[in-house]
């Protein structure tokens, strides 16, 4: 017995795997979607409702022997491959009830693998809100039937339609109605003057099936889309390229421009330097130092007025300079000094003009020791330029 419900196990699903393999290549609507893992989309089931039993070859028309409504059961495992084809193995159990005065009695029982098609998906397209689902389905199994404890085993034929209304993402209600076929050597001997002919049973269930995790299907892209999403992968790495390039290149910008900044301050600091260099000339330049009661000029201060000489001529020909000659309050007469100053501002004048500096430019005076500028009493002997 266990290895007939195997090997109807193994069959259907092998049949139900080709299908579901072969699909996608004849061109079915739902070919963008793609199948999930061997533990995704299983479903189970239970439901109850009647069944009809004849036993007869002509029909229902002309049915003998123990027709009538009984109760049944069923219960089982189903596998969805794709959103179309899938599979399952059910289990029926059955009462048979007699209309005739010989008031059989019995059961049966029907282990059955089925492959299932969905209608829907097929013909309408994938769709995840759908609320109504029509599902075919047809199998084979083994039939046990035992009636007034006479009973016999074989095996049978089964198909049927499977209506399934979506009540929420986990759970459907469903109605099935479905037609058994058996052989009649299956049937027990107390029928036995129909041997040899087949047996009919029709059933009528309604049941609730709960779809475990995983349930729904993704989306497989063609290989337009990919290359679609490749090219844009492709487009984005190139702009991520191009703003490297861009970076590298602002990079460099701003590396010459701070080298150029950085050759500005140098050049400032340069500027600056030689401009205090020439502050500090012009600075020395302005006062012309003498010996103590002396009015001639030092080499130093020659080299001095050289510089000033310098400036001068630089300067505007309406500027005019002011010799001021002094002497120390500490040595000599006011009066000695008075000349003494006269005299040192006068040489100063005199060498400036031997120099080629325009007289007109020149001025010269003395102050004596009248006007002591500097600290130290040595240092105001003394001609200040102005």
């Amino acid at each position: 017995m266990k290895k007939i419900l195997l090997t109807i196990a193994i069959a259907a699903i092998s049949a139900s795997s080709a299908f579901a393999q072969e699909s996608p290549a004849q061109g079915l609507r739902w070919k963008g979607i793609m199948n999930n893992g061997f533990w995704s989309n299983w479903e189970i089931t239970v439901g109850g409702g009647v069944n009809y039993t004849a036993w007869n070859g002509v029909g229902l028309s002309d049915q003998e022997a123990i027709g009538d409504l009984g109760w049944m059961v069923e219960g089982g495992l189903t596998k969805w491959f794709n959103p179309i084809v899938g599979t399952r193995v059910f289990l029926a159990v059955g009462k048979l009830n007699s209309s005739d005065d010989n008031g059989v009695t019995g059961g049966w029982i029907m282990p059955h693998a089925d492959a299932l098609i969905n209608l829907s998906n097929w013909i309408g397209g994938y769709r995840e809100d759908r609320v109504y689902y029509a599902k075919v389905f047809a199998g084979f199994g083994a039939s046990f039937v035992n009636v007034s404890n006479d009973g016999s085993a074989g095996f049978a034929f089964n198909a049927g339609l499977l209506n399934s209304f979506r009540v929420c993402d986990a759970l459907d209600i469903n109605l099935e109605l479905k037609g058994i076929l058996t052989a009649g050597r299956d049937m027990p001997r107390v029928v036995s003057s129909l041997a040899d002919k087949y047996g009919q049973i029709y059933t009528a269930t309604v049941g609730i099936t709960y779809r475990f995790n995983k349930r729904n299907w993704d989306k497989a892209y063609t290989q337009e889309e990919i290359d679609g999403y490749l090219a844009a992968i492709e487009a984005l790495e190139s702009g991520l390229a191009d703003a490297h390039r861009n970076e590298g290149k602002l990079a460099e910008r701003l590396a010459a421009q701070k080298a150029a900044t950085d050759q500005a301050m140098k050049d400032n600091e340069a500027l600056r330097n030689e401009l205090a260099k020439k502050q500090d000339k012009v600075i020395s330049s302005t006062a012309i130092f003498f010996n103590f009661d002396s009015a001639k000029l030092l080499d130093r201060a020659k080299a001095s007025l050289q510089i000033l000489q310098e400036t001068i001529n630089a300067a505007p020909k309406s500027q005019v300079f002011t010799l001021v000659g002094h002497a120390d309050v500490k040595t000599g007469t006011a009066e000695y000094n008075q000349k003494l100053s006269e005299r040192r501002a006068k040489a100063v004048y005199d060498y400036l003009v031997e120099q080629g500096v325009n007289p007109d430019q020149l001025t010269w005076k003395g102050v004596g020791s009248t006007q002591n500028i500097f600290p130290i009493n040595g240092t105001n002997r003394v001609v200040i330029v102005k």
